[in-house]
């Protein structure tokens, strides 16, 4: 199964990447309007917009048709992404700030990208390597079905990105850190216990996961925040932002909720930058959602 997938993909990925790119973009918005009004996933989405718009501050701009064609794009996007795509990479991404990355990789101490499932976020790494010409490895999970995960993982291997999956995720991480590399953490997702402390996430306190907050802290690597952003061309801007300030007062549980709040903070915030772009589809908000202590900022799950 695993080479005839291979083929079948390289070669949807040739004939989409010969697209002109409105005629792209539409078949994804297309796509994305189908998956709709086939009710796929909606109810979650339905739901996460429900939360959201519950909170102190909801978003006022955020559309179910809109975020449904950014879906559909996204999901194209990554099917075109199965053919020398570090040539497309080029011609559709802008960076803004990378000096940000470049100073915090001047320390020696490898650098934790921290991102979000914001547009199509696989364009980071991409950009990493093939513009940027940096070490990266990224800290995924990993795929179903096992023939379709080894696909994507020799195919981004071959680009020069790494993928630090269980049960070598840590030492994976550490190896990259040790070698003055690049790791990227995805900060947006579900974790439940032991790994995940309640945090605030658009008021509600939510399972967000502490791993980023306890190598940070274990390793003193500086944290960069970047995210995706898709234009309406279809194109993409890069963006980093300034290294975030690791609290460490020595107090591992409270700093690791501290640190972890701060970059839950980021990642709402790019959201409500650009709230039809954010994955919406993921199940963000479960278990006990009662709020927390008063001028708590967390709390660890047990």
């Amino acid at each position: 199964m695993y080479y005839i997938g291979i083929i079948v993909l390289k070669l949807i990925s040739l004939f989409l990447q010969l697209l002109p790119r409105f005629i792209f973009l539409k078949i994804g918005a297309f796509l994305g309007r189908s998956l709709l009004y086939f009710g796929f996933r909606r109810d979650v989405v339905e739901n996460n917009f429900k939360i959201v718009s519950e909170s102190k501050e909801p978003i006022n701009d955020i559309n179910i048709q809109a975020f449904y064609e950014q879906f559909g794009i996204l999901l194209i996007e990554f099917l075109s992404s199965f053919y020398k795509y570090e040539r497309i990479i080029r011609k559709i991404v802008t960076i803004e700030n990378v000096e940000y990355l470049n100073k915090a990789q001047a320390k020696g101490l490898g650098v934790l990208v921290m991102t979000s499932h914001m547009a199509n976020w696989e364009i980071l790494p991409m950009t990493g390597v093939e513009v940027l010409h940096k070490k990266v490895t990224m800290v995924t999970k990993r795929l179903k079905p096992d023939w379709f995960h080894r696909i994507v993982f020799v195919t981004r291997e071959l680009m020069g990105i790494k993928m630090a999956l269980e049960p070598r995720t840590m030492k994976d991480v550490l190896k990259a850190l040790k070698n003055k590399e690049i790791v990227g953490f995805v900060m947006d997702q579900y974790a439940g216990a032991p790994v995940g402390a309640r945090v605030h996430f658009f008021d509600k306190p939510t399972g967000s996961h502490t791993a980023l907050a306890n190598i940070a802290l274990r390793t003193e690597a500086p944290v960069v925040p970047a995210t995706v952003i898709r234009q309406k061309n279809g194109k993409f801007i890069v963006r980093f932002e300034p290294e975030i300030e690791i609290r460490n007062t020595g107090e591992l549980e409270n700093d690791v909720i501290y640190n972890t709040a701060q970059f839950v903070s980021h990642t709402e915030r790019w959201v409500r930058e650009n709230p039809n772009q954010w994955l919406w589809m993921h199940r963000r908000w479960k278990g006990d959602l009662s709020p927390l202590s008063p001028n708590s900022y967390g709390e660890m799950l047990h």
